[in-house]
């Protein structure tokens, strides 16, 4: 699990046909991290204003924080060679400590997502805005 950003290409392609996804020419900070046959680029942000992803830490009154619902699916060449830096280090540093617990939850909220889109249940409230129903195709989801 890594700090990058994404290519600007990899925005073209990531936003076409599906405009909610990005937003163009901004320089979004990602971790990306390996799950099964896929690779996901979960953004950081600077106003974490929900409980779906891992808060960093509070800036301006704000949390910083991995936002779990704007993840990606992304191909591997997508990332850029340099690393993407925080604006503090205690942030990156809070990042490094808790890779695990992020990928971790991760890894409940893509499956808690697949599993009721297989199910065809009524998608709880957290998933109402999530950026994975642009990827059902990669997620092998009707």
């Amino acid at each position: 699990m890594d700090l990058r950003s994404l290519k600007p290409d990899a925005y073209a392609r990531l936003s076409n046909g599906r405009p909610q996804v990005l937003s163009k020419d901004r320089g979004y900070g990602v971790i990306y991290l390996g799950y099964g046959d896929l690779i996901f680029a979960l953004p950081l942000r600077s106003n974490l204003n929900h409980p779906n992803g891992f808060k960093t830490i509070l800036s301006d009154g704000l949390w910083n924080g991995i936002d779990y619902s704007k993840a990606l699916v992304v191909d591997a060449d997508d990332f850029e060679l340099v690393a993407f830096k925080t604006r503090k280090n205690d942030e990156y540093l809070k990042i490094k400590r808790n890779k695990d617990k992020i990928e971790k939850e991760f890894i409940e909220y893509l499956t808690e997502y697949m599993t009721a889109i297989s199910d065809g249940k009524a998608l709880p409230q957290k998933f109402q805005f999530t950026t994975l129903q642009y990827f059902h195709t990669e997620l092998g989801l009707p």
